[in-house]
């Protein structure tokens, strides 16, 4: 059994009025999600910034060839100065936090109203028991990445009933309330209610946590 300390860490206590700010000047995260299949129903992962950079060629995509859930936010929402500003310094934010590194993706992930995100692992190597060649060098430079990263979330808007669930257990949910999960371990979000959940989540792979011997301005480095 996990502990649940090791699965959910609450860090802070943040004000998240800017970002409702945001919310509430934009619909891009109110269109329609995609729908895989019975385990993932009406979902959107709208893609903010990425490797360090305002993610303005996403907007380009109808979805991602590497993500299965990422959609397309309209390129001229990105012509707000404020949104920009304020992805930018929450980038920063995590890097006065973690110490030097990247923040590889950044996003409002929405899970609509009686949508479902199902149980899964994040990273090169899925749950759904997909085999994969471990000795691609992509794929290990992913596995490195992965449990070298900080995965956060605040949640921004959800219902009482919603259920975000590590394992089996069932994380808190309190507004404006950034924590950081494993998601290296099996994550899903039920939304049960009435209204959109709109999390903020945050990837940020920090330097000192990877291995002596990973050079991480060579891309194409083989890990053993």
């Amino acid at each position: 059994m996990y502990s649940p300390s090791r699965l959910y860490q609450p860090l802070a206590q943040m004000d998240d009025s800017d970002w409702q700010r945001i919310l509430e000047r934009h619909t891009f995260w109110q269109n329609a999600g995609v729908s895989l299949d019975e385990e993932h129903l009406d979902i959107a992962f709208h893609v903010l910034l990425e490797e360090g950079e305002i993610a303005r060629e996403k907007s380009a995509k109808a979805q991602s060839d590497r993500e299965f859930d990422a959609v397309a936010i309209p390129a001229a929402e990105f012509d707000d100065t404020e949104l920009c500003r304020w992805i930018d310094a929450w980038s920063t934010m995590h890097a006065e936090n973690y110490g030097p590194g990247i923040t590889t993706k950044m996003g409002l992930y929405v899970i609509r109203a009686g949508g479902t995100l199902g149980f899964h692992v994040d990273g090169p190597v899925f749950l759904k028991g997909e085999r994969a060649d471990l000795s691609i060098p992509d794929i290990q430079r992913g596995i490195v990445e992965l449990h070298a990263s900080h995965r956060t979330i605040m949640p921004l808007r959800f219902n009482a009933e919603d259920s975000f669930m590590i394992c089996d257990y069932k994380a808190p949910l309190q507004r404006g309330e950034l924590f950081e999960f494993s998601n290296v371990l099996p994550h899903a979000y039920f939304n049960r209610g009435s209204d959109h959940a709109v999390l903020l989540v945050t990837t940020y792979l920090q330097e000192a946590l990877l291995p002596a011997e990973f050079n991480y301005a060579q891309p194409d480095i083989q890990v053993i």
